[in-house]
């Protein structure tokens, strides 16, 4: 019987490629293989197996999922850091199947919940680790945030909100219910089909000025 669960190594194309991964190398092809035309439609079996690539990237970035085979991660910690190139073309893969790809099809059949969730994760693992600004120490008495779906407290670097109308006529003073809500990430995409979750991707800004700054200098 298959393995297919909502996890990133929770299904056979995953677990067979990280039975068989040796090097960074066998994570790029995976990447390389995905069709340049955004207009085709990636197959499951292959999104599988790049959402398991990515996972590999996180994992050499020091930020594994608590799926990942025992033997896959010790194997990875000896591969050393990701290049740059190599968490940008992850990323940008992982985009690639959240915007047109059979498994988006196959999980809005089935409970989408924890794949939304899992996939919300990893794309939080591979984005850089931006140094927060300091902020002013909350005061004791200021209330947190609760989310509206899980009706827990979300911590500051969590924190989202959302905000639902329901316009009934177009006018210059507008019209209609409207209600905004606090939430965790997570919890929104949940509760939306796989192909419409927020991808929440960031950018270092320090990293950006920094390759500005080379592509000055070599002008």
């Amino acid at each position: 019987m298959g393995t297919f669960g909502g996890g990133s190594f929770e299904n056979d194309e995953a677990l067979d490629f990280s039975a068989t991964l040796q090097s960074s190398d066998d994570i790029a092809a995976v990447f390389a293989a995905v069709p340049d035309d955004p207009e085709i439609s990636i197959d499951s079996d292959e999104a599988q197996r790049i959402i398991a690539a990515a996972e590999c990237v996180a994992a050499m970035l020091g930020r594994p999922s608590d799926d990942i085979p025992t033997s896959l991660g010790k194997r990875l910690k000896k591969h050393g850091k990701p290049s740059r190139e190599l968490v940008e073309i992850a990323r940008n893969s992982v985009s690639r199947v959240l915007r047109h790809s059979e498994l988006l099809d196959l999980w809005a059949e089935a409970d989408p919940k924890p794949f939304n969730r899992a996939v919300t994760f990893l794309i939080d693992r591979l984005n850089p680790a931006i140094k927060p600004k300091k902020r002013r120490r909350r005061k004791k008495n200021t209330p947190r945030q609760i989310c509206a779906f899980c009706d827990a407290e979300i911590e500051l670097e969590e924190l989202y909100s959302f905000d639902v109308s329901h316009v009934v006529e177009m006018s210059e003073f507008g019209s209609g219910i409207r209600r905004g809500a606090w939430c965790h990430l997570a919890c929104l995409n949940e509760r939306l089909h796989p192909k419409h979750i927020v991808q929440n991707w960031k950018f270092d800004p320090e990293e950006i000025d920094l390759q500005a700054r080379k592509l000055l200098d070599f002008d």
